[in-house]
């Protein structure tokens, strides 16, 4: 999802550039689309420039949204793993406890628990 996010962050300056490009008449619409030669032609490219701008909003929209929950499910899981790690660590302290708090029973605590 990362590199895929990556990518079309690529794609989207490059046309941001392109479009800044054909915008601020540095290039000349002619010089990148050999066939356009009329107004009309150039509205039409206007319009198409329009219509890619909003799809690749629209995908990035949709990207980002995929990519933060993805990034929103990964801190889930991990905090499960750290979490069943911390009630393994407790239970291995408690026997560990139970374990050394024992104290034995000798003759001694036998005899004077019968009298």
């Amino acid at each position: 999802m990362r590199i895929l996010n990556t990518l079309f962050n690529i794609v989207a300056v490059a046309y941001a550039l392109t479009l800044a490009l054909v915008l601020t008449s540095i290039v000349s619409e002619s010089a990148i689309f050999n066939h356009i030669r009329t107004e009309a032609q150039i509205l039409q490219l206007y319009k198409a420039f329009a219509g890619v701008g909003a799809g690749m909003l629209l995908v990035k929209v949709i990207l980002s949204s995929l990519y933060s929950g993805n990034l929103r499910y990964e801190h889930h899981i991990s905090q499960l793993k750290v979490n069943d790690l911390k009630v393994e660590l407790y239970e291995r302290r408690q026997e560990f406890r139970n374990n050394n708090f024992r104290t034995p029973i000798t003759e001694e605590h036998l005899e004077a628990a019968a009298v």
